[in-house]
């Protein structure tokens, strides 16, 4: 009996501590944020607007509509300060992935948000076109919003899709 009593109590003490370490999942999320940010990559913890809204999963077990909201890691770069920094012209521009596929301008499963912008660069329209495919499956959003280029990733794939990430934001900073 008195074993049993010193065994509940160390497991008392153990568990908590246990409970707070970072499982496996956060640490390879942890190792993926650190080599972004020694890429020079600002990340942020941030939700957006789900693209497809109308599931079933934001209904309340009441019926009741939920908010569509997807909590999702911001990648971002932000575009060089330069002298011509005040004369630079940058468009705000954002893409989604597209269930429907219904954007002719984009590959299947991408979109514009509202329109494609009608000042946005040749060379950066282009490179959007033939290189979004090339992103990981799990990230939901691109855009660009005041000379900083944002990519809302899940952070489901690995180390593959950080450095795809890393190009596809170099390149659109430079563009």
């Amino acid at each position: 009996m008195e074993y049993f009593i010193v065994v509940a109590i160390l497991l008392m003490i153990i568990t908590p501590i246990l409970s707070v370490l970072p499982s496996s999942r956060q640490r390879k999320q942890m190792r993926l944020r650190k080599v972004a940010m020694s890429l020079g990559i600002n990340i942020e913890i941030t939700s957006i607007d789900d693209p497809d809204p109308l599931q079933e999963k934001y209904l309340s077990s009441s019926g009741k509509q939920l908010a569509a909201i997807i909590p999702v890691i911001a990648y971002r770069l932000a575009l060089a300060k330069s002298r011509a920094w005040d004369s630079l012209q940058r468009v705000n521009w954002a893409i989604e992935r597209d269930i429907k596929g219904e954007d002719s301008s984009l590959p299947s499963t991408w979109c514009w948000e509202g329109e494609k912008p009608k000042g946005l660069s040749p060379k950066l329209s282009e490179f959007i076109i033939s290189n979004i495919e090339s992103l990981p499956e799990d990230v939901i959003r691109v855009d660009e919003y005041s000379q900083i280029v944002s990519i809302y990733w899940r952070e489901a794939s690995d180390e593959e899709g950080l450095q795809s990430i890393h190009y596809f934001l170099q390149n659109c900073v430079k563009l």
